[in-house]
């Protein structure tokens, strides 16, 4: 077997996750840089350096640093734990079934100077087998979550380390630099699709069914979307499903679709599926909600953001037969909906108020 990397670009080069269109706003209070290396098992070695950058978190560790250096270290410590690697290890657990994390008994958060620190750890199944290939169990753009907000998990260097006795079969997007075994991507905040091989006979086979990707808009504009809404006054809960029909969808529109749903909706479980035509999905969420209850009735006014615009939207009227859609509104990407729930002890209340002056005076007598 010969040594070295021949690329096969199977994606078009001008693609990347993160694109603009669908993008979060980049977090700031790191610079990141990433180093993975996958070894021929699939497991990959991660060390994450982060610097922090944010103004005002450096002002505040450096005060406290001046009057307890062992507080401000602890609470940088954390600020790493919770920002670097817990959304990182989020990621990777909601992206995928098979990888796992695994940290080190020492050496997990290495804090250095300037609020600086280097996390470690291994992720098992980084690469699982596929048709004698090794491929990403894991990839697509990462979101950072910081304060009840979600931002894109920005990095300003990603480097990839493989194993030299290997042909890499696909890299996307595709690198902005690659020598011999390594490949490096700048300014982005996904994990990149890979896929290698060991066998070149596998390689050759692979790079002469080489595809190009569809963008995600494209995808989007070339399939009939239909979704069903159902508000559930009770639980304030939104259940939904739908179809996506007309395109058969790769992996990375896969990947893009779970996270759109997850950056519009307050979602609390969410399925989808692939078909030769398309996609079906389901889950249930949390809308937004103004609720006004008065002596007479009970009002929710409930709002549904949606990722993208749907061809149809259907909305299921709710269980409770005393419960009324008194109104709907539907936009490009947001359904308004309006639900009544007249009080059966309305009527007698206001009776009850109306005869009170009545009353009252014959006391006086």
């Amino acid at each position: 077997m010969r040594k070295g990397i021949v690329l096969v670009l199977m994606f078009i080069t001008a693609l990347s996750f993160a694109n603009q269109a669908f993008a979060y706003e980049p977090q700031r209070l790191f610079d990141i840089e990433m180093y993975i290396t996958v070894y021929p098992s699939g497991t990959a070695m991660v060390k994450i350096n982060a610097k922090l950058i944010d103004p005002a978190f450096i002002a505040h560790l450096t005060n406290l640093n001046i009057s307890n250096p062992q507080s401000a270290n602890n609470e940088f410590q954390k600020m790493v734990y919770s920002l670097i690697y817990r959304n990182f290890k989020r990621e990777v657990e909601e992206k995928s079934k098979e990888a796992m994390i695994v940290i080190p008994e020492t050496g997990f958060i290495k804090i250095g100077k300037n609020w600086t620190a280097v996390v470690n750890f291994k992720i098992y199944n980084f690469l699982v087998e596929k048709n004698q290939t090794l491929q990403s169990s894991v990839y697509g753009p990462m979101r950072f979550l910081f304060k009840n907000h979600v931002f894109a998990y920005t990095w300003k260097k990603l480097t990839l380390v493989f194993p030299k006795e290997m042909y890499v079969v696909n890299l996307a997007p595709a690198p902005k630099e690659l020598t011999e075994n390594v490949a490096v991507w700048e300014n982005g905040d996904y994990l990149p699709i890979i896929s290698i091989t060991f066998n070149e006979t596998v390689f050759e086979r692979e790079r002469s069914n080489t595809t190009t990707i569809i963008p995600f808009e494209e995808f989007l504009n070339k399939t009939t979307k239909i979704i069903t809404i159902k508000y559930d006054t009770f639980g304030g809960v939104v259940y939904f499903n739908g179809t996506m029909t007309g395109m058969k969808p790769q992996q990375y529109h896969i990947a893009k679709l779970i996270d759109e749903f997850n950056r519009t909706m307050d979602l609390i479980k969410f399925d989808i599926k692939s078909t030769e035509n398309g996609v079906t999905f389901s889950g249930e969420a949390k809308p937004m909600l103004q609720y006004k209850e008065t002596m007479t009735k009970k009002t929710w006014n409930v709002t549904v953001k949606l990722p993208f615009k749907f061809d149809k939207v259907h909305i299921v009227p709710p269980n409770n037969q005393d419960v009324v859609m008194v109104s709907n509104k539907i936009t490009e990407n947001k359904v308004t909906m309006v639900f009544e729930e007249k009080k059966i002890c309305g009527p007698g209340i206001v009776v009850g108020l109306a005869l009170l002056p009545l009353l009252l005076r014959k006391r006086r007598r």
